[in-house]
């Protein structure tokens, strides 16, 4: 019979020669997928960096659903921003800056969301106690647009709205694209400072794209639409036209074109590589081999 020992020996000669073989091939496969360079790819357009964007909302009753959309849809935006910055105004009789331009994305966020989901309030509804909402659904939306109804018995005061937006700009003397994305029903009950001709031509005198969604008519006949498609347009800005709120996305998605071709933005594929995975397992095979040859001497 053969001594215990020597049996022993050529067992783990064996089982060395196999696990030798196992990590070569192991380092093989590592070196093969570092020169392969693993890499992700991601789509950026530089000229968008450069953007402001003011967010200039008609709070009045008759627009929730779709103040609710277009702050939902940024939000979900703002992880795919890099330098853009936003800002958030709302206006019924009197204006509020939610937040000024920023690019704190973190802050951005929190507070479009925040909005959308305090905005989602039928109030014409829970006056005429068709809706109950919870005594903090209430709170929410009353914090919300507390500072837009400064003017007693006059609601929706689209032109002096506007005006205000255009106002939220700041750092004039950079060159950077400014835009307000503006949603009103255009039914004004009062007595603006400004008419709407007025107000589009003081943000188109300060070089801002005007880019107007209108949902509809609430009370207003075709002259509210006709008002607001003319004031628009006369100052080379874009108007959009739903009736029906989940056709927000898509309509932000078609601004996000239009500002593309007046910026002159080309998407760019932009690669990174990731060696760190093909450089570790490498070295960790070569170290087995290196430890395991050493064992067997």
């Amino acid at each position: 019979d053969r001594i215990p020992s020597f049996v022993r020996a050529q067992r783990a000669a064996r089982i060395v020669r196999v696990l030798q073989v196992g990590i070569a091939v192991l380092a093989v496969i590592a070196a093969s997928v570092l020169s392969g360079r693993i890499a992700s790819e991601r789509i950026e357009t530089p000229e968008f960096s450069s953007r402001d964007i003011v967010l200039c909302l008609d709070v009045s009753g008759s627009m929730y659903e779709y103040d609710t959309e277009i702050l939902a849809t940024f939000a979900e935006m703002v992880d795919g921003f890099e330098g853009e910055r936003v800002a958030l105004s709302i206006f019924n009789s009197t204006s509020r800056t939610v937040f000024p331009l920023t690019n704190d994305y973190d802050l951005i966020k929190r507070e479009l969301e925040s909005a959308s989901e305090a905005i989602d309030f039928d109030e014409f509804g829970y006056r005429l106690g068709t809706q109950d909402y919870s005594d903090e659904k209430v709170r929410q939306y009353v914090e919300l647009v507390d500072g837009t109804r400064g003017i007693p018995d006059e609601a929706s005061i689209v032109p002096d709205g506007l005006a205000s937006c255009a106002q939220v700009f700041d750092q004039a003397e950079q060159d950077r694209s400014r835009s307000i994305i503006f949603a009103t029903d255009n039914e004004v009950n009062g007595e603006p400072i400004f008419t709407l001709e007025e107000a589009t031509e003081r943000v188109a005198s300060r070089e801002i794209d005007l880019y107007t969604f209108y949902p509809g008519a609430f009370e207003c006949g075709p002259r509210c639409f006709e008002e607001l498609q003319t004031a628009t347009e006369d100052q080379d800005g874009e108007l959009y036209e739903s009736s029906d709120p989940e056709a927000i996305p898509s309509i932000i998605n078609e601004i996000q074109k239009t500002q593309a071709e007046v910026l002159g933005a080309t998407p760019t594929v932009v690669r990174t590589d990731h060696p760190t995975v093909g450089f570790v397992l490498t070295f960790l095979s070569l170290l087995g081999i290196l430890v395991l040859g050493w064992r067997a001497r």
